[in-house]
């Protein structure tokens, strides 16, 4: 018997019980749950009963936590140790014990280890929800050897590459809160939809809402212009301002813009010489060619000889001349505006191109390091997070790019310097074993799942994969080693406030009395792993007389006294009944707006770039476009031009696939996390928004199922009419769990976008480029159709 399940069969439970704890999903709001247990199952789950105030908002939960329960008692949760039986990805499992498990898994370390050296082991990025942030399986690896790391992640790779060419930093925690918009009159959004990605009570989202509304209750309205291929929920005013255009054209769009502000005599060029590095020729740093300025871009006087005016910009964006005029003089008008860019933009081909051109906007309209402004990125992530005690350290200096796992799988010790490897010249071991934790990007959430597939599937290639999770992902299904994990709300926990706005707050959570079955928490795991490998004194070390939970305990509170405005508020018991789980909070410290202190003087508070300036020349890229190995076709530009993704819209209309496609967050699932529950699909169903101009040229209906192609894969779905959606463009939400024969004709019946998309990474970050693809639409065959019905599916 596991320790998990003899600690809570001593439990005694009453009929009904509400327990407080938290929904650890990856959108990282970390929102309340009042679990409504019945007999050792969640009946029904509620949320934050607290009264919501300015200063402390309620931590309500959002339509995904109240769906916590559905996921936990779901037909796909793991409750056993399992071993492969069958071939990969094919989901054919044997139980085993959690000897068996454990004991394989050390064995296969130990071999590997000594076999190739540690390089050959490999976590991938996981954004599940796991039970701690950091793996304790991590800390026993590292305790016997160390593993080959990662570095960037698949949410914003390209802007983090894009804002350290720029500013010096990775754009995490620079930008300027969302509570500078008290001070601003225009609110620009770059593929950006708070009231999606953010939605948890204390997040971005409400936030927001409140911000507008508390701004029109003053008489100062607070309009928004969203650039964006959809239409999404934040324009709902009459003074607001959609302007869709196509994915991947950001930069051609904001050198349109720029272009007009310079022409006007609007643009900051003040700024822009004693601030910047290259925006004009005499500002270019040492060796940088005659003509390489973005100004000389700008003017058409570099390389392609073109004038960047706004009917070229509406040649390559699809939005019209007179509208990038009109943002143009709107930035001019506004006293203080706010631009900032989600991270669905920066997901493509050249997303650094994009994430550098939109904070070029900010500095050239003058709406930079000022009271009201931003840097063009998205607002902070604030220090959110505490966890068991960490993944201790690596003696491994290799880093992969996080979404070049499958080149190094391939390439093996040919993965150099040039293909991204930071820490070393090459790989020293070809990747040999992948451990999963609480990841789905094995193939899920990574690329060209079918590509992907072949590349597991190749046992010779990668010869262990062991996953660790709540349920049965699409990519546990490739797993050799299966162990159950305890989901975070199942047991006794610390939490911190995550990626609220406005309050710092810990939240303890304890276990309660449910169906353990053979779940262990992660932190037994790892133990268990630690003892097998001979490390347990070293995986323990510096807890003795305390354990892991105290530990966490105490970096909370440090947190929350480095993070709060000192005052706190709701300390204690939450609600009757609530096992004495005692939560507090208090307000954030606000935070300056983006670069005030650089912009008020560039000279004495410089920047960690190179030059200590803004460099919209980058003499660092144009050194790595000597070194770097790309694919064909692909380039490093050192300004923020706009350059054609080889699956962009000048392909599109080229060639025989002519609709561009793109995902999106929805509301039915935070990632592929809840997105397999019917419960969710019945209440927002996914589907596939098409502009009604395509559904005429496709000739296909709303509420249609269909097929959609790309070079890579097929998938079927319904289809959505909506004008929505700008033409030429289709988008389907993100997540959905990949469902295929992949031994017959490989056609994906759950909807996986990346059944579609391309292994091709970024130049710079070599991030994941999943918004430049393109698609075709087609109806289904009656065979399909057939199979299609024996599915269940409604064709």
């Amino acid at each position: 018997m596991p320790p998990s399940q003899g600690r809570r069969a001593s439990m005694a439970a009453p009929s009904r019980q509400t327990v407080l704890q938290s929904c650890g999903f990856n959108c990282g709001s970390r929102c309340q749950l009042r679990l409504q247990v019945e007999d050792g199952r969640v009946a029904w789950v509620e949320t934050d009963n607290a009264p919501d105030s300015e200063n402390l908002p309620a931590l309500r939960a959002c339509l995904c936590g109240r769906a916590w329960g559905h996921w936990v008692h779901s037909p796909q949760r793991l409750n056993y140790p399992l071993k492969r039986t069958g071939p990969r990805g094919s989901g054919q499992f044997q139980r085993i014990s959690w000897d068996e498990a454990l004991d394989e898994t050390a064995a296969q370390l130990k071999r590997i280890a000594e076999t190739y050296g540690p390089e050959a082991i490999f976590f991938p990025f996981g954004t599940g929800a796991s039970a701690m942030g950091e793996s304790p399986i991590e800390r026993a690896v590292n305790c016997y050897c160390g593993h080959l790391r990662f570095h960037s992640d698949y949410s914003s790779a390209q802007l983090q590459a894009g804002a350290m060419a720029l500013f010096g930093d990775d754009g995490y925690l620079s930008g300027s809160p969302l509570e500078q918009l008290e001070h601003s009159d225009l609110l620009v959004l770059f593929g950006s939809s708070p009231s999606t990605t953010r939605q948890g009570g204390a997040a971005s989202g409400p936030f927001l809402s409140q911000l507008r509304r508390r701004a029109a209750e003053d008489g100062r309205p607070l309009p928004v212009v969203s650039i964006d291929p959809r239409h999404t929920a934040e324009v709902r005013s009459p003074e607001d301002l959609w302007i869709p255009i196509r994915p991947g054209t950001d930069a051609a769009f904001v050198a349109g813009v720029i272009y007009q502000l310079m022409e006007d005599g609007n643009a900051d060029e003040v700024f822009l010489r004693e601030g910047c590095v290259g925006f004009f020729e005499d500002t270019l740093p040492e060796g940088a060619p005659s003509g390489s300025s973005y100004y000389a871009y700008l003017q058409g006087l570099g390389p392609d000889g073109v004038a960047k005016t706004p009917e070229w910009a509406a040649s390559v964006t699809g939005c019209p001349a007179p509208v990038v005029r009109r943002l143009a003089q709107r930035l001019t008008q506004a006293k203080s505006a706010f631009i900032t860019q989600g991270w669905g933009p920066q997901r493509c081909e050249y997303g650094e191109q994009t994430a550098r051109s939109i904070c070029l906007l900010a500095l050239a309209s003058g709406h930079f390091g000022k009271q009201g402004t931003n840097s063009g990125v998205r607002e902070p992530m604030r220090p959110n997070n505490t966890q068991l005690p960490g993944a201790g350290e690596n003696p491994v200096r290799a880093s992969l790019p996080a979404f070049m796992w499958t080149e190094a799988l391939t390439r093996g010790t040919g993965f150099t310097a040039a293909h991204g490897l930071q820490g070393a010249p090459q790989l020293m071991a070809p990747l040999k074993i992948i451990v999963l934790y609480g990841s789905n990007c094995l193939t899920n959430q990574h690329a060209a799942i079918n590509a992907t597939h072949d590349l597991l599937f190749n046992e010779a290639l990668c010869e262990f994969i062991v996953a660790c999770d709540v349920v049965l992902t699409d990519s546990a299904r490739y797993a050799d080693i299966i162990l159950p994990e305890l989901a975070l709300g199942e047991q006794e926990n610390i939490v911190t406030a995550g990626y609220s706005d406005r309050l710092a707050m810990v939240r303890q959570g304890h276990a309660w009395n449910h169906h353990t079955a053979e779940r262990m928490s992660s932190w037994e795991i790892g133990l268990g792993l630690a003892q097998r490998l001979g490390v347990e004194s070293r995986f323990t070390s510096g807890l003795e007389g305390s354990g892991p939970l105290e530990h966490h305990r105490k970096e909370a509170f440090a947190l929350l006294a480095e993070t709060s405005a000192g005052e706190e508020g709701q300390s204690g018991p939450c609600g009757s009944d609530a096992n004495d789980q005692a939560e507090t909070r208090a307000p954030r410290k606000s935070l300056p707006c983006a670069y005030e202190a650089f912009r008020r003087n560039p000279a004495a508070c410089p920047l960690p770039t190179p030059s200590g300036k803004v460099e919209v020349y980058s003499a660092a890229l144009t050194r790595l476009a000597k070194t770097a190995d790309l694919p064909q076709g692909q380039a490093i530009c050192p300004i923020p031009a706009y350059v054609p993704a080889a699956e962009g819209p000048e392909a599109a209309r080229a060639g025989q696939f002519p609709l561009q496609f793109i995902t999106y967050h929805g509301h039915q699932s935070i990632h592929s996390n809840l997105a397999h529950l019917e419960i969710m699909d019945s209440v927002m169903p996914r589907a596939l928004q098409v502009n009604p101009v395509d559904g005429a040229a496709f000739n296909v209906a709303d509420g249609q199922a269909v097929v959609v192609e790309s070079e890579r894969g097929a998938l079927v779905t319904h289809v959505h009419l909506t004008p929505r959606i700008m033409p030429g463009v289709v988008a389907l939400p993100n997540g959905a769990w990949h469902d295929a024969d992949m031994e017959g004709s490989r056609l994906d019946w759950g909807g996986c976008p990346n059944t579609l998309t391309s292994l091709r990474p970024s130049p710079i970050a070599r991030g994941n480029g999943q918004n430049s693809c393109l698609v075709r639409l087609r109806p289904l065959t009656p065979a399909e159709q057939t199979e299609g019905r024996a599915r269940g599916y409604d064709c």
